[in-house]
C-alpha cells in the first residue's frame, strides 16, 4: 500500500511514511477508532503545537514491571523474589499495594509456565535460552520505512534452529488464528535482533543471526498460575510467512489506512484530540476547577467503582485481572433483557416492540442467547416495556447502545458514556436508560439522579451540546414483572440541571484529586473482582446481607431489602454493582 493513501490531518506534522506496528495492534477491537490506530502506527507524526505531557504520579503499567523482573532473573542472575523486591523498590513511580501483589503473582506464574514449556521441549530434545534483544522486521526506502515487531519474551536454541516468542497475557487467552499470532510468528521467523530500542529508534540497529531458523514457535503465557501456556504457532519459517500473508498483512494494510473516527477511550491519548471534529469539547462538563494529575478517562463505571472502593477503581484502571465475572440471577436477567431490547430496537423500520414479539413459550430470536427458563422470566419484564417502548413515538434517528465521548478541557478528562438508546427528532434529544428490578418502587423520580447517576451525566451531556442539541429529555425506564414506568427529566429545567451538576461533581471530585487510592474494605469485598490482590481485603459471608449507609442489600440479587431513609449514592453503587456486569477490558 502506498503511503499516499493516508495523509496527516490538519494540525499535524512529520513523515507519514514512517510506520511502526507491534503484533498486538493487529488484534481487532469492536470500538477501536480507525484513525487513532493509523496515527498510533506513525510514531513521528505529532501535533504542530505540542503540549506538555503530564504523567501519572503512580506506576500505570504493572506489566512493564513484570518484564523488568524477568529481565533481572534471566539476564542478571537474580532470584525471583529478590528481583521483584528490587524492581518495586526502584520503580520511578510508586506501585499501588494491590498492583505490587499482582506483579509478584504474575512473575511466579510466568516462571511456572516457563518450566512447563522447558519440560515439554526437553522431551523433544530441544532446549531454549533467553534472548535479550527483541526481533524486528524493517524495510526502508527513499520515501518510507516500515517496522514490525512484537512485545514479549524471546528465546532460541543454542544452534539457532528453533526460535520462540512468548506473548504475555494478563488474564484471557487469545485466538490461535488471530492476526497478531500470525504477525508474531512472521517476526520470529524473519526478524533480525534489534540492538537499539525498537520503540525509540527508527531505523533500529539490527544484527544478523549466525544460523537461520528451521522451526518457529509462538507461545501464549497467561499470567495466572492456573492457566497453562498455550502454543499458538509451531511451524517452519515458510509456514509463518504464508500465514502472515493470509491473516495479518491485509489487517495491517487496513489499519494504517485509517478511516472513520469513533470517539471513546482512545481519545485520551490521541494526537488529534484537540482538533477532532468527532470528539465534542465541553469545558466545565464535570464541574471541576483544576486539571488533576494528568489526562484520564472517566465514566459512571469508574465512579461506581470509586464509590465502593478507591483501590478497586485504581486496580481496574490498571487492567489488573479480575476474578470470574459474577453471574447471579439479577445480572443474567439484566443482560438478556438488554440484549433483547438492543436487537428489537435495531430492526429495520424502527418498528416499536409489541406483545406479538413475545409469544408465550416461544423465545423467537431470543433463543440464540436465552434459555427457555430465562425467557419465561424476562418475558414478564419485556411485556411491561411494550407499553412504554420509545419507538412508539416518531423519531428522525434512533441508535441503540452507542458509545458517547466528550472532552472536558477544564478538567483534562475524557468522559465516556454508554446509553441504552439515543433518539433524535424535532431538534431534541431523547436519552434513555433501562433498569430491571423486582421492586416497583426501587427507583423513585425524586432520587433517580442520585441513585442512577447515568441520568445526571446524560442531563449534562445534553446541556453542553455533546449530543448535537442542548434541548432534550433524559428518561429512566424501570421494568418490573408487573409492568414498566418511565421517569422523565427535562435537561433544560434549571432545577434538574443543578441537581445533575451536584451529583456528577460529587462523584468525580475525590477521584480526580486522589493519588493514593486507599482501600475501603467492607462486606462488598466478597464481590470485588480484584479482591485477591488487595492486602486490605476483608472476608465476608457471601450469603449475608450487605449493609451500606443504613441500607441492607441482597448480595445475590442486588435488591434493597430494607432502608430507614433514602438510598445513598454509595449504597446505590453497591446495589448496581451486584446487578450490572462489569466489562473486562484487557489491553494485551
Amino acid at each position: 500500500m502506498a503511503t499516499e493513501d493516508w495523509s496527516p490531518p490538519d494540525g499535524l506534522r512529520g513523515p507519514a511514511g514512517v510506520i511502526r506496528l507491534t503484533a498486538s495492534q493487529l488484534d481487532p477491537g469492536d470500538r477501536r477508532c480507525p484513525e487513532f490506530a493509523a496515527l498510533k502506527a506513525r510514531p513521528q507524526v505529532w501535533p504542530r503545537q505540542s503540549e506538555r505531557r503530564r504523567f501519572p504520579p503512580w506506576e500505570d503499567f504493572p506489566l512493564g514491571l513484570v518484564m523488568e523482573v524477568l529481565d533481572a532473573v534471566e539476564f542478571d542472575g537474580f532470584e525471583l523474589d529478590d528481583a521483584v523486591e528490587r524492581v518495586l523498590r526502584e520503580s520511578r513511580s510508586p506501585a499501588h499495594p494491590g498492583a505490587a501483589v499482582w506483579v509478584r503473582h504474575a512473575c511466579h506464574a510466568y516462571v511456572e509456565a516457563s518450566a512447563w514449556v522447558t519440560d515439554d521441549l526437553a522431551g523433544e530434545g530441544v532446549s531454549l535460552r533467553p534472548e535479550r534483544q527483541a526481533r524486528v522486521v524493517q524495510h526502508g526506502s527513499a520515501v518510507e520505512m516500515r517496522v514490525l515487531t512484537a512485545w514479549g519474551r524471546w528465546y532460541a536454541s543454542p544452534d539457532g534452529a528453533v526460535r520462540e516468542f512468548r506473548r504475555l497475557r494478563i488474564s484471557r487467552s487469545g485466538d490461535v488464528g488471530a492476526p497478531s499470532t500470525a504477525a508474531a510468528a512472521f517476526v520470529t521467523a524473519t526478524g533480525l535482533r534489534a540492538f537499539g530500542s525498537v520503540y525509540r529508534e527508527l531505523p533500529v540497529e539490527v544484527g544478523p543471526d549466525d544460523a537461520e531458523a528451521a522451526r518457529v514457535r509462538v507461545v501464549e503465557v497467561v499470567l495466572d498460575s492456573e492457566a497453562p501456556p498455550k502454543v499458538l504457532f509451531d511451524g517452519s519459517p515458510e509456514e509463518a510467512r504464508r500465514v502472515y500473508g493470509e491473516r495479518a498483512r491485509p489487517v495491517a494494510a487496513d489499519l494504517i489506512r485509517g478511516g472513520s473516527r469513533r470517539p471513546g477511550s482512545d481519545c485520551a491519548d490521541c494526537k488529534i484530540r484537540t482538533g477532532c471534529e468527532a470528539l465534542p469539547h465541553a469545558s466545565g462538563l464535570l464541574g471541576l476547577d483544576d486539571r488533576g494529575t494528568h489526562r484520564r478517562t472517566w465514566s459512571i463505571t469508574t465512579a461506581r467503582r470509586y464509590q465502593i472502593c478507591p483501590a478497586r477503581a485504581h486496580l481496574r484502571d490498571l487492567h489488573v485481572p479480575g476474578g470470574p465475572a459474577a453471574q447471579g440471577p439479577a445480572i443474567r436477567r439484566g443482560v438478556v433483557v438488554h440484549e433483547w431490547l438492543r436487537i428489537a430496537h435495531g430492526r429495520p423500520g424502527a418498528r416499536p416492540c409489541s406483545a406479538a414479539d413475545l409469544p408465550e413459550g416461544d423465545p423467537g430470536f431470543a433463543a440464540e442467547f436465552m434459555t427457555p427458563e430465562e425467557y419465561r422470566e424476562a418475558r414478564a419484564y419485556l411485556l411491561g416495556h411494550v407499553e412504554v417502548c420509545p419507538l412508539r413515538e416518531e423519531h428522525e434517528e434512533i441508535v441503540t447502545e452507542p458509545k458517547i465521548a466528550a472532552y472536558d478541557p477544564a478538567a483534562d478528562v475524557v468522559v465516556v458514556a454508554d446509553p441504552d438508546l439515543i433518539a433524535r427528532g424535532g431538534g431534541r434529544v431523547l436519552y434513555r436508560e433501562q433498569k430491571t428490578t423486582v421492586s416497583p418502587d426501587r427507583f423513585g423520580a425524586e432520587e433517580a439522579l442520585e441513585q442512577v447517576p447515568q441520568l445526571a451525566l446524560a442531563v449534562l451531556l445534553i446541556a453542553h451540546g455533546v449530543l448535537g442539541s442542548t434541548a432534550g429529555t433524559v428518561e429512566l425506564e424501570v421494568m418490573t414483572p408487573i409492568g414498566a414506568a418511565v421517569h422523565a427529566f427535562d435537561a433544560g429545567d434549571p432545577a434538574v440541571l443543578a441537581e445533575a451538576r451536584r451529583v456528577i461533581a460529587r462523584l468525580v471530585r475525590d477521584w480526580h484529586r486522589d493519588v493514593r487510592f486507599e482501600a475501603r474494605p467492607g462486606p462488598w469485598c466478597s464481590g470485588c473482582p480484584v479482591a485477591r490482590w488487595c492486602p486490605d481485603h476483608r472476608e465476608h459471608d457471601p450469603a449475608a446481607p450487605i449493609e451500606v449507609d443504613g441500607v441492607l442489600i441482597d448480595p445475590r440479587t442486588g435488591e434493597v431489602l430494607r432502608t430507614a431513609d433514602a438510598v445513598s449514592g454509595r449504597a446505590a453503587a453497591v446495589s448496581a454493582d451486584l446487578v450490572e456486569p462489569e466489562a473486562e477490558e484487557v489491553p494485551f
